[in-house]
């Protein structure tokens, strides 16, 4: 991909964030404690609202990180540990955007929605329940791009396969409430359940590190057959190292 094309994904997916933001306004209302009465359940609402807000771009996020490790893989023509790394490496730099673009665009819908009036922050940045599952969700971010490389290997195809599958991913992750059926990330839905976990919201990126983790050994060894069998990557292949 050249460069303009990596400006273009780039700069259209820090576009998508802070346009998705009144969307997610809308979402956290409609996944928000119904019909708060007292102050309590106000400032439920609030921190709900709050943890679908500041995950604005997400869900897209990291499907571009994805497609990113998936194209790493492709372009290298050989799937190896330092490829990988690579990957997870621009999975966490997407996050890091991605995270400052969704917090800065929301700090102003968090002030003129919800109930701003009952929470000491209107904002709900220094709530603790709302940070850990905001750092759940940025986590997945390098995880989804270590699945995308693993998965750019195995079907030996281009990084739009890896898109496929994590799209095909996303309308399972109701099924983070068993952990077994998919790996879940920042789906609406997910993020719904973990809203208000508090530290039990990190259980979401620990389900996605043990996919990860099976992806990343299928690709290690789909490789090291590959190579045993004197069929490399059209583009070169060699161990992982």
């Amino acid at each position: 991909m050249p460069r303009w094309g990596v400006v273009v994904v780039v700069g259209g997916l820090v576009a998508w964030t802070a346009l998705a933001t009144p969307l997610s306004v809308g979402i956290g209302e409609y996944f928000a404690y119904y019909d708060p009465q007292s102050d309590p359940e106000r400032l439920e609402y609030h921190r709900d609202l709050a943890a679908h807000v500041y995950t604005a771009g997400h869900w897209v996020g990291q499907t571009v990180a994805a497609v990113a490790g998936a194209w790493l893989v492709a372009r290298s023509g050989a799937y190896r540990h330092a490829t990988a790394l690579r990957a997870a490496l621009i999975g966490a730099v997407l996050g890091l955007g991605v995270g400052v673009v969704a917090i800065v665009a929301g700090l102003r819908p968090m002030r003129t929605n919800g109930y701003p009036s009952v929470a000491p922050d209107p904002t709900m940045l220094s709530d603790p329940t709302v940070l850990w599952c905001l750092a759940a969700s940025l986590a997945c971010f390098p995880l989804w791009a270590l699945i995308g490389a693993a998965m750019g290997r195995m079907v030996r195809r281009r990084a739009w396969l890896a898109a496929v599958v994590t799209v095909l991913f996303q309308p399972a992750t109701f099924i983070l409430t068993v952990g077994l059926a998919a790996p879940p990330s920042s789906h609406t839905l997910a993020v719904a359940v973990i809203a208000d976990a508090g530290p039990a919201a990190m259980g979401m990126p620990a389900i996605l590190l043990g996919w990860a983790a099976v992806a990343t050994a299928l690709a290690i060894l789909v490789n090291r057959r590959r190579i045993a069998r004197g069929r490399p990557h059209p583009t070169g292949d060699g161990p992982p190292r």
